[in-house]
């Protein structure tokens, strides 16, 4: 046996022995990557939605009354408790920054039906005092904990207010009817939750304070209907509590088309 053959087949041995040692050991592949981290709830975008549920609180109101024959003169208080639905439409904008603060503007346009028609205060004679309609316009300052958005809010508000009936004084019947705008204040707080990555739900809390109705009217005695007094009447508080539910449809992809800044702290 010549030395070539001798070097040839011990080097086809140990290939041989070193395939069949690979066929034995077990075969090894490499982890998987791991999963990408869940996407990041982004509350920044233009939103609009609905809400309604319920709004009561007081009314206020200071009563001038001047005789005519004899001539006197008389101020009066009077107090007395609304109550009443809302329903409403909202839209706005909110910028959420890189440490999770969410900053955003609020503007909301309601129906009401609060109203106070309380005859036991007037001797029998019904006064009615309603808002019938109410808009806000709010700052939103927040934390996003993900989906989940505590904030608060305030800013102007306004609303309409209307008057209607008699009011009693002491046997002298004031018929009244009168109806203004007029701007006032709210505050409050809320939270909304991210339901789908553009629809979210909401509960709020406002606490609204306009000034009331004002106005005057002529009086008549109530048993000769002959006019015996004049009156002026101004509100002193007209205080309303707003809780209520709603959703939000929001356009975060509208953000993104127009340029919305994405803010970081």
């Amino acid at each position: 046996m010549t030395f070539k053959a001798t070097v040839f087949g011990a080097t086809a041995s140990l290939l041989a022995f070193g395939t069949a040692l690979a066929a034995d050991l077990p075969s090894y592949k490499a982890p998987p990557p791991p999963p990408p981290p869940p996407a990041v709830y982004d509350w920044s975008g233009y939103h609009f939605g609905v809400s309604g549920g319920y709004a009561g609180g007081s009314a206020s109101y200071l009563s001038s009354i001047y005789g005519i024959n004899p001539v006197t003169y008389n101020s009066l208080g009077s107090s007395y408790g609304t109550s009443g639905f809302i329903v409403g439409v909202q839209s706005g904008v909110n910028w959420q920054f890189a440490n999770n603060v969410v900053v955003g503007y609020e503007s909301d346009y309601n129906y009401m039906g609060v109203n106070s028609n309380d005859s036991g205060n007037w001797g029998g004679m019904a006064l009615n005092s309603n808002l019938r309609w109410f808009g806000a316009e709010r700052l939103r300052l927040g934390y996003a904990f993900g989906r989940f958005l505590p904030y608060i809010t305030g800013g102007l508000a306004y609303g309409q207010l209307h008057t209607n009936g008699v009011y009693n004084a002491g046997g002298i019947l004031f018929p009244t009817s009168s109806s203004n705008w007029q701007a006032g204040w709210t505050v409050g707080a809320g939270v909304e939750y991210g339901l789908f990555n553009n629809i979210s739900v909401k509960a709020e809390y406002l606490y609204t304070s306009l000034q009331g109705n004002y106005g005057s009217s002529v009086g008549y005695n109530a048993a000769t209907l002959n006019p015996v007094a004049f009156r002026t009447y101004i509100g002193n508080g007209y205080d309303t509590h707003i809780a209520r539910v709603g959703v939000n449809y929001s356009f975060k992809s509208l953000g993104a088309l127009i340029g919305m800044p994405q803010l970081g702290l």
